[in-house]
């Protein structure tokens, strides 16, 4: 655990509780928030914070704060004028913000006692996929807020800003046309924010505070019922992982033929990705492979 300017950097599960045991909160708090940067995203954490900041944790939430205080120049009351209480990093470290006896700048209409959390990046479809690292602490951060604040686990004590209108009216669903933003993302926790999706993500918090362990992670795969064989439309790079961000092993020919075994969703982008018979990955773009 360590302190600069003010802010707190928990590095672990350990660190938040023993940083939760030390506030003394005098404001009445009843609510979680559920949010999402947008921007900054995982792109800008790769390419500029971890290269620009000596802390990428600590110059991150400075700058949020610099932000804050030109945007809304709402001080929290103990110099700092970020509008979250917490943030969340792709890493799984976690930032303090604003300070907690201060009302935070998150959902009009919902921000009297509740705490505001941010999560760095953009989970909107086809935009970052969370690392299992940030998600494992963003589960244990709900989780242990709710156990220090006695908030139930449920959709009328924790909800997605998503599901209001930019006035502050409750929606109780993502609605395109009358939602505020999209946040925390229309891929949020790999589901999305539909009531039905987002229970996905309550059950998992619900599970943390009641003890019990996480249920094994699925693939995120789209099983074929037998193998199949496509043929390159073009000279194309294959890759280990799923991954547009991954180094190329090797290239094939146009007009190649390859054995799939099934498509698998790739990390960065919409485009999904065959995992052939040997293992490797290809695109699976129609553009690029034709199945035979």
């Amino acid at each position: 655990m360590k302190t600069k300017n003010g802010f707190t950097l928990l590095e672990n599960e350990k660190d938040v509780k023993e940083w939760l045991s030390k506030q003394k909160v005098t404001r009445k708090i009843t609510r979680l928030q559920v949010h999402m940067m947008d921007l900054p995203n995982y792109s800008t954490w790769e390419k500029t914070d971890k290269k620009v900041f000596s802390e990428p944790h600590f110059g991150r939430t400075q700058s949020l704060d610099s932000y804050g205080k030109s945007k809304w120049g709402c001080s929290d009351g103990h110099g700092h004028y970020i509008a979250q209480h917490l943030n969340i990093f792709p890493d799984g470290k976690i930032t303090t913000g604003r300070n907690l006896n201060s009302t935070p700048i998150g959902i009009r209409g919902w921000n009297t006692n509740a705490i505001c959390i941010e999560i760095y990046g953009c989970f909107n479809k086809g935009k970052d996929k969370m690392t299992e690292a940030q998600k494992k602490a963003v589960i244990y951060l709900y989780g242990l807020l709710c156990k220090k604040f006695n908030i139930p686990v449920d959709i009328s004590h924790i909800r997605p800003h998503c599901w209001f209108t930019a006035g502050g009216t409750y929606l109780g669903k993502y609605i395109p046309s009358r939602s505020a933003k999209k946040c925390p993302g229309t891929n949020f926790w790999g589901y999305g924010c539909s009531p039905d999706g987002f229970a996905h993500f309550i059950k998992d918090v619900k599970n943390y505070v009641e003890g019990k362990k996480e249920e094994p992670k699925k693939e995120e795969t789209k099983s074929t019922t037998k193998k199949f064989e496509i043929v390159t439309l073009d000279k194309l790079n294959i890759r280990k992982v799923a991954d547009w961000d991954a180094d190329p092993v090797t290239t094939v020919k146009k007009g190649q033929h390859l054995q799939v075994i099934d498509t698998v969703d790739a990390k960065n982008g919409s485009t999904s990705m065959y995992r052939l018979e040997s293992g490797l990955y290809i695109t699976a773009s129609e553009k690029y492979v034709k199945k035979v």
